[in-house]
């Protein structure tokens, strides 16, 4: 088992906490309209709390299990592409065709004025993306470069979109396991981030990136060490 050190000051608790939140506001910023209230109910207490649709209730299951399953893996695993595809396709169960597979069809960001990588080219892409992004994480001095490097990563594997859906959640979760595989503390992109966030992808904003997420970082770091002294935080 590999030791990574920021997990073990997560507690169940906070693991749970983490997993409403990030499954709730990743799934927002695509388009779910499920509440935070709800979401949790789904999750913690197993229970479809109203009337909703099938889809919206498989999003928060899906990328509940997706969460999980990454943090399993990070126990034994480094990242790898395996396991990227592994999440899209915990993400996409039910949903989609397709899943864990990259796109054989073109896909295109709204509003973006770029392509995204070809489906022939998708693969020589993503483990381009991938090497270059281990080397340079490898060869870093420091944790705000290390930030510097996953946030440049995500937006890079945003534009290269490889996969035929979900790849703005499967991205937010690389992320957060690049986060946790560096012993950085992880941090949640809110909904009412979305415009911020989405402007920062499609302007490759690092520097307004590191500025949103340095303080969500903060945030983080204070729900951690009050769900380790046991302080009762509600979700």
């Amino acid at each position: 088992m590999r030791k990574i050190k920021i997990l073990e000051q997560f507690t169940e608790e906070y693991i749970d906490d983490l997993n409403v939140r990030m499954t709730h506001h990743s799934n927002a910023i695509e388009g779910n309209t499920l509440t935070l209230n709800e979401t949790a109910t789904i999750i913690l207490d197993d229970t479809i709390p109203n009337a909703m649709s099938k889809r919206e209730f498989l999003e928060v299951l899906n990328h509940s299990d997706a969460l999980e399953f990454l943090l399993g893996e990070l126990q034994n695993n480094k990242i790898d592409i395996y396991m990227i595809k592994e999440i899209n396709k915990i993400l996409l169960n039910r949903l989609n065709h397709n899943a864990g597979n990259f796109k054989t069809d073109y896909n295109y960001i709204r509003g973006a004025d770029f392509e995204t990588a070809s489906p022939s080219e998708t693969p020589y892409k993503m483990n381009e993306w991938f090497e270059n992004m281990n080397f340079q994480l490898k060869n870093s001095n420091s944790d705000s470069e290390k930030l510097k490097i996953i946030l440049e990563y995500h937006i890079k594997f945003e534009r290269i979109h490889p996969f035929s859906d979900g790849n703005g959640r499967t991205g937010r979760l690389i992320m957060l396991a690049l986060m946790l595989e560096n012993n950085l503390t992880p941090f949640v992109i809110t909904v009412e981030n979305r415009a911020k966030y989405m402007n920062i992808l499609r302007n490759q904003d690092i520097e307004t990136f590191m500025s949103l997420v340095e303080p969500l970082m903060e945030e983080e770091k204070k729900r951690i060490i009050a769900f380790k002294k046991s302080s009762k935080l509600q979700i």
